[in-house]
């Protein structure tokens, strides 16, 4: 059993790694994109965007091991099956029940290697990048002006540009707030660019015009039309961000005493308690998979990768949007947090287990 168990544990571990890196690089391009997208249109600094990125990685994890175990034992068995060697298997007094027991004892052991990773790395990181997109935001001023946006990120104005490329903007209205918090003037152009300088952002605007209300009388507009107007706008201080932390950037201890405190205050806080035990199924869903695609692989019995990816992501799919209605029905009150969180690996397990002993031949 030792030289069968290293035998498909090998042949397992290939199709993981693959499943693994394919999937990683699917997902990586997808966010090398938007870093990209920061680097050169916003003007991100390349450290900067190269942090961002990491912080990506860990989560990156979570996704991709269990839908690679899924493929993995579809890959692996789906050979074993499609080349008469689990025949062998059966023949030699190994039942197939046995194989199972191997790779469910290999899911408890990257269930529990998820749920540190789901528990006291992934909200770390999560809330890193949080602060580094903030921070990122609060000194670089090239990379927030973004079109259809109101920026208060001035003293005393706000900026509203509808186009932008690079340093050249389109359609900008410049409000100016007073003392009384109260708009005072209105500057608008049809065209502009800017230059950031220390904490100013110096601005050449083009055919428009400056709207300023009279001090002594509030009715009273003046109106001051121009073809070139050059501004100068401060920029507010600036100070290292520190962002309270969203359920997500907390451990599960952090969660579970937030939770309490609300209790005790007459809270009923059952967004925190999805989010609590949705990082303890999600961690077990290996498990789930390892059924799921066991039973798949009994009845499918093909070992082409492309059919087996499609199988794959279907249930996959399946499987997030099963969680999308269980953290639905807890939003709306209609079913308690840990029934809502433990819906898809309970219905997805149960469908593996009825096609596991609808192939019982297979034992």
């Amino acid at each position: 059993m030792k030289t069968l168990r290293n035998y498909i544990l090998k042949d397992f571990f290939s199709a993981f790694i693959f499943s693994m890196l394919s999937l990683s690089m699917v997902m990586l391009l997808g966010n090398l994109m938007k870093i990209s997208d920061m680097v050169i249109r916003k003007g991100v600094h390349i450290l900067d965007a190269l942090k961002i990125f990491s912080f990506f990685l860990p989560y990156l994890l979570g996704f991709t091991i269990p839908l690679s175990f899924l493929l993995g034992i579809l890959l692996a068995m789906g050979r074993l099956i499609a080349d008469n060697e689990i025949v062998a298997i059966k023949v030699a007094g190994i039942s197939t029940n046995k194989i199972l027991n191997v790779f469910l004892l290999l899911g408890i052991v990257f269930s529990l290697f998820l749920f540190i990773l789901n528990d006291r790395v992934i909200p770390g990181f999560h809330y890193r990048y949080r602060t580094q997109i903030k921070n990122i935001y609060a000194k670089n001023i090239t990379a927030i002006i973004e079109p259809g946006v109101f920026l208060e990120n001035f003293q005393n104005y706000i900026l509203y540009v509808s186009e932008k490329e690079g340093s050249k903007l389109k359609n900008i209205f410049i409000y100016e707030i007073d003392e009384e918090k109260e708009t005072s003037k209105v500057t608008f152009a049809k065209r502009g660019e800017f230059i950031v300088e220390g904490d100013t952002v110096k601005m050449k605007l083009e055919d428009g015009f400056r709207d300023e209300t009279n001090p002594k009388n509030q009715k009273e507009l003046y109106r001051l039309n121009f073809k070139i107007f050059f501004m100068e706008i401060p920029i507010q201080e600036k100070k290292r961000v520190r962002p309270d932390k969203k359920p997500s950037d907390m451990r599960l201890s952090e969660l579970k005493d937030k939770i309490e405190k609300l209790k005790d205050k007459g809270v009923n806080p059952v967004e925190l308690q999805g989010e609590f035990h949705k990082r303890i199924s999600f961690s077990f869903s290996v498990i789930t998979f390892i059924l799921l695609g066991f039973g798949i692989s009994l009845i499918v019995k093909h070992r082409e990768k492309s059919i087996n990816f499609g199988i794959a992501f279907l249930c996959a799919g399946i499987y997030y949007l099963l969680f999308v209605l269980g953290e639905t029905l807890i939003e709306y009150r209609l079913i308690i947090p840990v029934l809502g969180m433990w819906l898809p690996n309970i219905i997805v397990a149960s469908i593996g287990g009825y096609l596991l002993f609808r192939n019982a031949h297979f034992r």
